[in-house]
């Protein structure tokens, strides 16, 4: 079954809260313009954490590395919203 754009939405923010408690974020704060960097305070390795527990969570490999490196520099930084679009391509989501 096909997942849509708000189902996609959905996993992103109920990984980055379970993933993040300590952060006191709330469902309502997390937006598409948001970053993981600036906004989330995520470094390398939590962003490696969240894209493995994302594509767990959406079945499987999505390719995610193509969304951040870029010429094989990682991407300095990443809006919720550039994900929520690589995802639902990936997955066909409408």
């Amino acid at each position: 079954m096909k997942r849509s754009r708000d189902d996609v939405w959905a996993v992103i923010v109920d990984v980055l809260l379970e993933l993040r408690p300590e952060e006191g974020l709330v469902r309502d704060e997390i937006h598409h313009e948001l970053c993981l960097g600036e906004g989330l305070d995520f470094s390398s390795v939590d962003a490696i954490h969240l894209m493995i527990t994302l594509e767990d969570r959406l079945g499987g490999r999505l390719g995610l590395e193509r969304l951040v490196l870029r010429d094989g520099e990682y991407v300095g930084d990443l809006a919720l919203g550039r994900l929520h679009d690589f995802l639902c391509q990936q997955l066909g989501a409408r």
